[in-house]
């Protein structure tokens, strides 16, 4: 009687090398803090579309969080960075857009992490 035994090579190494691109897309975005979407889809080989979609998701899914904008620009906002937002709020109450965006820009760095 012969036996093959599944060596658990075929799916799961698909699984992991997926997941290995998913964390090099996010950690790409949170280094760049601002990318171009045309340049994020360049960089792993995407349809614009294509990196829209996986960023929304992304956002969906809790992975990371930020602002898209309608020339074609997502902007990147860590968890501290909201927080230092949501609690000005808080504190000021009512504030006008101006205002906000003022106090969101020194809350809210910008830079390309090194």
């Amino acid at each position: 009687m012969i036996s093959v035994e599944n060596t658990g090579s075929g799916e799961a190494d698909v699984i992991q090398e997926d997941q290995g691109l998913l964390q090099r897309f996010v950690d790409y975005i949170k280094k760049h803090k601002t990318v171009l979407l045309e340049d994020l889809a360049a960089e792993f080989g995407l349809k614009v579309q294509d990196a829209i979609n996986r960023v929304n998701g992304l956002e969906m899914m809790g992975r990371i969080s930020g602002v898209m904008d309608d020339r074609g620009k997502f902007i990147y906002i860590s968890e501290e960075e909201m927080k230092a937002v949501a609690d000005y709020l808080q504190t000021r109450g009512r504030v006008g857009i101006a205002e906000l965006a003022t106090k969101s820009n020194e809350f809210i760095d910008l830079s390309v992490a090194t």
